[in-house]
């Protein structure tokens, strides 16, 4: 344990910014994020790490970090500068097929929307305008809504003729109904590029000068409206806020595991995934179970878990599995059979079943409790529904 480096930590900011790790010959070698800084980086020199963690941390010489004004902004800057030092331990942004960017369309009146890396090879044309990659979809999607409230933009796949909710609510100027001109939108769009490129001073200066010219004009309801954008940009940090972080380099991936049936009836099992604290529906898979008959749970989770590591997946660095000590019994079970270390987690009813029971196949900091539920409740829910829609379908005939 470097204690020099971890005293370093007690001296970092409670604010939010992004973390930049260095090796002893002052190479990059990991950037994040962190809502605050002194608790991300923090948790990085905890009892337990998963093994890529500690080797990360065993190349670890010393820790910078650049503050920013608002979590969004530390999202786009962590993107930025990953790209630009393509740090060796940032495994996600380099190997994750399925990461997030954020394209601007070269349409007459451009559309900003979200791409996944399988499906670049769809754009047509030159020079994409293209912004990420993200790990998270549901973080980009809340910094897009933010953004969208400071300078409103087109998102629809074709332009309808007239405008649609998003233009009624002000989230969207309503090219449709040419309520705005086009040099007048690639000015939005253009303020937009800037959010994304770190230039928000550019982006207040332009709003500032937007709402004097409007109250010079007397146009009193577009001044209004710029107010709102001015307020919502100053507002930004109380308005976007990305999930605790304190013990997100412990498992940076969560899958949570469920099995739904009755009487071994149209039993399925439920995959969700978790990255870095936030759900990615993207990732969720369902199993019919084939291969168990009855009501055996255990063994119905046996067979979903091997199914699913049969798949060319990306590992968690945790599995949690709704159940006891046999559930996670038998995920280990799978586990070993597969040469896997990956710590396994059940969240089960205790005896009275007010009180939820943790049970661990390692020791795990019980911080996690508050998310290792919501991990259980989203795979009940999901497992739930997909029993459901087969019950139906078998009921139609």
């Amino acid at each position: 344990m470097n204690f020099d480096l971890r005293n370093s930590v007690k001296n970092f900011p409670n604010s939010a910014g992004v973390y930049i790790m260095k090796d002893i010959a002052g190479d990059i070698i990991y950037i994040g994020k962190a809502t605050s800084l002194k608790e991300r980086v923090r948790s990085y020199f905890a009892s337990y790490l998963p093994d890529k963690t500690r080797l990360q941390m065993s190349d670890v010489a010393s820790i910078e970090y650049v503050e920013t004004e608002s979590p969004l902004e530390a999202l786009i800057l962590e993107s930025n500068l990953i790209k630009k030092h393509d740090p060796k331990y940032n495994f996600k942004e380099k190997d994750d097929k399925s990461r997030i960017y954020v394209h601007i369309t070269k349409e007459y009146f451009p559309r900003i929307h979200l791409l996944r890396a399988t499906d670049l090879h769809e754009l047509n044309g030159k020079n994409p305008i293209l912004y990420g990659p993200f790990n998270s979809a549901h973080a980009i999607i809340e910094a897009l809504e933010l953004i969208r409230k400071v300078i409103p933009f087109r998102s629809c796949n074709v332009m309808p003729s007239k405008k649609c909710l998003y233009g009624y609510i002000g989230l969207c100027e309503a090219p449709c109904e040419k309520q705005i001109s086009q040099d007048e939108y690639k000015k939005r769009i253009r303020s937009v590029r800037d959010f994304f490129e770190g230039k928000k001073i550019r982006v207040y200066s332009q709003l500032k000068n937007e709402l004097k010219r409007a109250s010079k004009n007397l146009e009193f309801e577009k001044a209004a409206r710029i107010r709102d954008h001015l307020y919502a940009l100053d507002h930004m940090k109380q308005m976007f806020v990305i999930k605790n972080e304190q013990s997100l380099p412990l498992f940076h991936r969560i899958e949570g595991y469920d099995i739904s049936n009755i009487s071994g009836i149209f039993a399925t099992g439920s995959m969700v995934v978790f990255v870095d604290g936030m759900s990615e529906k993207s990732e969720y898979r369902k199993f019919k179970i084939k291969n168990t008959t009855g009501a055996n749970d255990t063994a119905m989770m046996k067979e979903v878990l091997f199914r699913r590591f049969k798949n060319d997946w990306e590992y968690p660095d945790l599995i949690l599995v709704d159940g006891g000590r046999g559930q996670v019994n038998v995920a280990l079970t799978v586990l070993r059979s597969m040469n896997l270390n990956i710590p396994v987690v059940g969240l089960a009813k205790g005896p009275d079943r007010k009180k939820d029971e943790l049970i661990t196949s390692q020791i795990l900091p019980r911080a996690e409790i508050s998310l290792f539920k919501e991990v259980r409740d989203e795979a009940h829910r999901f497992a739930k529904g997909y029993y459901e829609k087969l019950h139906r379908k078998s009921i139609a005939g």
